[in-house]
């Protein structure tokens, strides 16, 4: 059941760097420290700050929003010179095409538009095999999507987009994974540090027998009137990469939801959302936390009442006009999940830098597929069917002693997306 989006007492008109600053100015004046847990307040202290390694494809403002908050933005460089530019460099040779990984989600989303465009009966062909980890799933007027795992389970429009773009953005998420390892005083070759746990996972297999633990998840998100459509949550593995092709998702700031696609958009640039998950919050003995992010609908943007503004003005202004009572607006996002590869071994001690410290909760021995499963145990499912997710929010809320975060509203106090 979609939630009402409730109306903003005042919208943000600030910078994602500006969050920061802010959040610092939080966690300063914060109350006295809780003596429920002082040795884990004692371990943040005597640790030493992140060291410097750039994140890939991250604008210099937007580097430490990752580690201070789960998220940050990926963008894109420009692919055309302005016109200024234009103007002073005639000569010079023309600029080059989109980024590689732009060129792929862009289409990857026609391929995924042409598939739910298709008959309910020709998607069935593809319902889900593994709840809502594998194959195509809809929740009646609140999502569709389908869950790729292997090309051997994936419709014939979208192996090829699909497997152009998985490669290309599992290889992305990897580098990152080498600046984070950086950042905590660990290698961070592609056997070492936070790497390893990648391995066949960056990669779209080919057959179920090669099938990894990472997921390529594409919605359709439906409705027209303003409302939360994924209720508040954090991703379970390593990092997530979220790209919409209209905003509608949002993060926590430290204090607010953030309209995080909307900024992008507005700035003129393009690009996609990083998040960190549980997995790498726990990897990292707590140096990234978990993205909290929800998605909503804004609704329909009406035209401005200004007689002087033509209607083929208005129109192009604003190109989703009012619907009439049989159409029906869509969302359309792309969710790339990297979680850790499953028969890997962690042991927490090899982890432990001036950076990370000391694990108050130790774990050696376990493997990557037996850490999952216990993160997935104490989460409720967003995207599985209403009566399955309210009976898994019930058993967890009666859970007693949970950590609570900030973000997690009370409809997702313990949400995931799978």
């Amino acid at each position: 059941m979609a939630a009402t989006l409730p109306s903003r007492s005042s919208e943000h008109h600030f910078s994602i760097s500006n969050i920061i600053s802010k959040f610092r100015s939080k966690k300063g004046t914060s109350n006295k420290k809780s003596d429920a847990q002082p040795s884990r307040e004692i371990l943040q202290e005597t640790r030493l700050p992140l060291k410097p390694a750039p994140l890939p494809l991250v604008l210099p403002e937007h580097q430490q929003t990752l580690s201070a908050l789960g998220w940050t933005t990926v963008t894109f460089p420009e692919s055309s010179p302005s016109q200024s530019e234009a103007t002073n460099h005639e000569h010079q040779a023309p600029a080059p095409g989109p980024h590689p990984l732009q060129a792929a989600y862009q289409q990857l989303f026609a391929a995924s538009q042409a598939f739910f465009n298709q008959p309910d009966k020709e998607k069935q062909r593809w319902k889900h095999k593994l709840k809502s980890e594998e194959g195509w799933s809809k929740i009646p007027g609140e999502k569709e999507f389908i869950t790729l795992r292997t090309l051997e389970y994936c419709p014939e429009v979208l192996r090829g987009p699909a497997k152009r773009y998985w490669d290309l953005i599992g290889q992305h998420c990897s580098n990152t994974l080498g600046r984070i390892s950086t950042s905590l005083g660990l290698l961070d070759g592609e056997d070492e540090g936070l790497r390893q746990f990648v391995g066949p996972c960056g990669a779209l297999q080919a057959s179920d027998k090669e099938k990894t633990a990472t997921m390529l998840r594409l919605f359709r998100y439906e409705g027209w009137e303003a409302k939360v459509v994924a209720e508040p949550h954090a991703d379970l593995g390593l990092l997530s990469v979220v790209v919409g092709d209209v905003p509608g998702l949002e993060v926590w700031d430290g204090a607010n939801w953030f309209e995080v696609e909307k900024v992008v958009e507005n700035s003129g640039r393009k690009g996609a959302t990083m998040l960190a998950g549980r997995q790498l919050e726990r990897l990292s003995n707590g140096r990234y936390p978990a993205g909290g992010h929800r998605v909503v609908a804004y609704g329909s943007p009406e035209p401005p009442p200004n007689p002087a503004i033509s209607t083929s003005q208005a129109s192009a202004a604003f190109p989703n006009p009012a619907p009439s009572t049989d159409d029906k607006r869509y969302r359309f996002s792309i969710v790339f999940v990297l979680r850790a590869h499953e028969p890997l071994i962690i042991n927490s001690d090899s982890f432990e830098t001036e950076v990370t410290g000391k694990w108050l909760e130790p774990m050696n021995g376990i493997t990557a597929g037996r850490f999952y499963e216990k993160i997935r145990g104490q989460h409720f499912n967003i995207n599985i069917d209403m009566d399955e997710r309210e009976k898994q929010r019930n058993k967890l809320n009666n859970v007693k002693g949970r950590k609570k975060q900030d973000w997690e509203g009370k409809e997702g106090k313990v949400a995931s997306s799978g």
